[in-house]
């Protein structure tokens, strides 16, 4: 990007910071059970950054947690037990260093989002993969299978200027290129594109026009479901 565009950038990304995340938090449990008709239940962790908290959505039944959790169970015949571990506006570091520390027990599946908000805070390449590398393997000790969905692609976000998608654009593609490497050679971890989202439609976002609303966090799990070996 042209750097006589950053301080038009920065002051896009204020304003964004003001007035995105006013969707409330999703009410009701951050655990549940989807019932299948056979087998024992796979258990599925979804941890990470505000989508791992389901905002955008009225409960977490109805977020990216659930939405896997059904996916999952429709897919393999297996009930599914699942539980979102999430905190708004959390960066690698802030998972590494707090929310990763709640993980206890062993998981069938963790799926980590995140990546939107070390861009927002113009983390640097080296330190989001140091954070990240720190975090796939503490997951490896916690769960069979690790599963890393791209960061979303955002182009499509409704909610942001011009100017700002182009350098978040960028920089995304720069950490998904990071994150790749990751996981790269690492058996029980996965890295899927969320390019494969394909065109995202109005409705795939919630009324702040950056989270996934319900219809969204539905079709972004289904996505990432059909990408696994299960």
């Amino acid at each position: 990007m042209n750097p006589l565009l950053l301080p038009l950038v920065a002051a896009q990304a204020a304003y964004v910071h003001r007035t995105i995340g006013k969707e409330a938090r999703p009410e009701g449990p951050t655990k549940g059970l989807v019932p299948g008709p056979t087998g024992a239940p796979l258990r599925l962790l979804v941890i990470g950054d505000s989508s791992a908290s389901g905002r955008g959505a009225p409960t977490h039944d109805l977020a990216f947690a659930g939405s896997m959790a059904r996916a999952i169970a429709k897919r393999t015949g297996r009930p599914v037990e699942w539980r979102a571990l999430g905190k708004y506006g959390a960066t690698s570091e802030r998972i590494r260093h707090g929310i990763l520390t709640e993980v206890t027990g062993e998981w069938d599946l963790a799926v980590l989002l995140v990546g939107v908000n070390d861009i927002l805070a113009r983390r640097s390449v080296e330190a989001w993969t140091r954070d990240l590398t720190a975090i796939v393997e503490t997951l490896e000790q916690h769960a069979v299978r690790t599963v890393l969905p791209g960061i979303p692609e955002f182009g499509a976000f409704p909610s942001l200027p011009r100017a700002l998608r182009r350098y978040l654009a960028e920089r995304g593609q720069a950490l998904d290129v990071a994150a790749r490497l990751v996981c790269a050679g690492r058996t029980s971890v996965q890295w899927v594109s969320s390019a494969d989202l394909g065109p995202a439609e109005p409705s795939f976002f919630a009324a702040d026009g950056f989270h996934a609303s319900p219809a969204g966090y539905a079709r972004w799990a289904q996505a990432v479901c059909d990408h696994l070996d299960l």
